[in-house]
């Protein structure tokens, strides 16, 4: 029976814990043990963990007496506890699908040459949609090598859910843990060096309930305008410079996303004009320059400067009448947060 530890890192989520614990402790054909970390929570986190302790000897509560943030906190359980065969790192607020621990363990036991596995996520807002999930026992999958991956989310962005995601512990221990200079792209960073040394296993099953929800830490960091592309930027260049210097596509991918970033950064100027923000629309001209020198030739460019001509009052009344659902606010959050409750979410990578 294949052996999984799961870090559990809390920080004032403590109402979600007894689910996101119990979804972990109940997973068939595994021997789990579980490692909660309550980063120094002002709620009832680490009373909540230290009953489920008390009742469940394959839990244990580790609690940091100063906040020390996700990434410190996360790799205290990844890297300083974790030694079983396989690491799972799942955030309090989510939960395993039925099955998800098994069907992972049996990809990667038949496939050694896989560092990493994950599946599909069912995007939930609460319990009510967290509803019973069948059991796949034969699940259909496919093996990646690690320069699919790598090529697929430097073209794409990141593709999977981080509940979904186990990694077998030899190749977390080689690669390190998450690297506190991208505190919001930490996991995709992680997972990003892990296929430079490894193929990639993908389930097409649901492994796992993202929950979507006010509290996301990074809901209200995407709306910092061009923050979150400067990071999964930097977090690709740092992967393809100290990881992945012996793929030489990297560099092309890595050009083509700077061009791909400059055109979201032109259309979210063009979000800032319809606000009046004029700070937030120069920040995103910027940074288009910046990573593309032959702006001006593009489309995203002339549609951003047709929409500064107008002004802030006809745009507004254009969108309303070609997109009257939607507000500016709305239409951001489908472009950077592509997440639907009630929907899966992650990349199953169809045969060539």
């Amino acid at each position: 029976m294949s052996t999984v530890d799961v870090v559990v890192p809390c920080y004032n989520y403590g109402h979600y814990l007894e689910r996101c614990v119990a979804s972990i402790l109940s997973q068939r054909d595994v021997d789990v043990r579980v490692l909660v970390i309550d980063d120094a929570s002002q709620d009832n986190t680490s009373e909540i963990a230290a009953k489920i302790a008390l009742r469940d000897g394959r839990v244990r509560l580790l609690r940091n007496e100063k906040n020390q943030g996700l990434v410190k906190t996360a790799n205290a359980g990844v890297i300083d506890w974790a030694s079983s065969e396989y690491t799972a790192l799942i955030s309090a607020d989510d939960a395993l699908a039925p099955g998800a621990l098994a069907r992972a363990t049996l990809v990667m036991n038949n496939h050694p040459e896989a560092g990493m596995t994950y599946g599909m996520a069912l995007v939930v807002a609460d319990d009510v949609g967290m509803t019973d999930i069948e059991d796949v026992r034969n699940p259909n999958y496919r093996v990646l090598s690690g320069v699919e991956f790598l090529k697929r989310t430097c073209e794409h962005g990141c593709s999977l859910a981080s509940p979904t995601a186990l990694v077998r512990t030899k190749i977390q221990k080689l690669v390190g843990g998450y690297n506190p200079e991208f505190p919001h792209s930490c996991d995709l960073e992680m997972w990003m060096r892990i296929a430079t040394r490894s193929s990639i296993a993908v389930l097409d099953t649901t492994q796992a309930y993202y929950r979507w929800h006010a509290l996301n830490m990074s809901k209200s960091y995407i709306y910092r305008a061009t923050s979150d592309l400067r990071e999964q930027l930097a977090t690709a260049k740092e992967v393809s410079t100290n990881w992945g210097s012996g793929i030489p596509e990297f560099a092309k991918w890595i050009s083509a996303m700077e061009c791909r970033f400059a055109d979201q950064a032109c259309w979210m100027a063009g979000l800032a004009v319809e606000r009046g923000d004029l700070a937030a629309r120069m920040d995103c001209l910027t940074f288009a320059r910046e990573n593309n020198s032959s702006l001006w030739k593009s489309a995203s460019w002339w549609r951003y400067q047709v929409k500064r001509i107008i002004g802030k009052s006809i745009t507004r009344k254009i969108r309303s009448i070609l997109r009257p659902s939607q507000s500016n606010y709305e239409i951001t959050l489908a472009m950077f947060a592509p997440f639907k409750h009630g929907e899966k979410f992650g990349w199953w990578p169809e045969p060539h």
